[in-house]
């Protein structure tokens, strides 16, 4: 996924935010981890209103997994090294 100025940026910029990026990934991965556990006691018990189908974690991880691909090419395209 691109965003304006990627282009722009420069390999020190573009480590960073695949940095940042991969940085977030795991946390909200974590974080979901946290919510399918808490939906399996909320499935054993009878308290539907705990759970989350929302699956929104894994959609923003997704989302910064794309970003980071896209980060990648531009990083290998202006010859810069991994962060």
């Amino acid at each position: 996924m691109s965003q304006a100025g990627d282009e722009q940026l420069n390999c020190t910029q573009l480590n960073n935010q695949l940095a940042a990026n991969a940085r977030d990934v795991r946390e909200l991965l974590k974080q979901d981890k946290a919510v399918e556990r808490t939906n399996v006691v909320a499935g054993v018990l009878p308290l539907p209103m705990l759970m989350d189908f929302s699956n929104e974690e894994q959609v923003k991880a997704r989302a910064l997994l794309d970003r980071n691909e896209k980060l990648n090419y531009l990083a290998k395209t202006k010859g810069c090294g991994g962060p």
